[in-house]
């Protein structure tokens, strides 16, 4: 079982796993309790180490190996608790199109054995239009 010193270590982990296929280290990667969550694009929450990891094994196995590639926005860091927002881009090898572009939230927790991910949560940016400052209403105030 891979031991993971710092929350760091355990996000490089996680993003090797996702861009490995490889659904044992994933597995090393989140914690061993039951208080693991995800929610992938799109997603309903999932809740439980079974659960998330069945949600994996399901989008990596057989899967084509993916291109990723990711940037963290902000860290935020406690003694016990680590969350990292992070941008990932993510394709199919190979491929010459452009990446998706995730926005992700990933929590760490440190267990005894080291920092596990306890929690992920994903999600594709909106893409809405803008109106025009010409075209825009005047702003409105609500009161609650």
């Amino acid at each position: 079982m891979h031991r993971y010193a710092t929350p760091d270590e355990a996000e490089t982990a996680y993003y090797t796993a996702f861009a490995a296929t490889d659904v044992a280290l994933m597995g090393e990667v989140w914690t061993e309790t039951a208080a693991a969550v995800c929610v992938h694009p799109g997603g309903d929450l999932l809740s439980g180490r079974a659960e998330v990891l069945r949600s994996w094994a399901d989008i990596l196995n057989g899967a084509q190996l993916p291109e990723v590639r990711y940037r963290v926005l902000q860290r935020m860091t406690s003694d016990q608790l680590a969350v990292h927002l992070v941008e990932e881009l993510i394709r199919p090898s190979h491929s010459r199109d452009a990446p998706n572009r995730v926005l992700a939230t990933n929590v760490y927790h440190r267990a005894t054995d080291g920092w596990r991910m306890v929690a992920h949560h994903a999600s594709l940016p909106l893409m809405t239009a803008r109106p025009k400052p010409a075209d825009a209403a005047p702003p409105t105030r609500r009161v609650h």
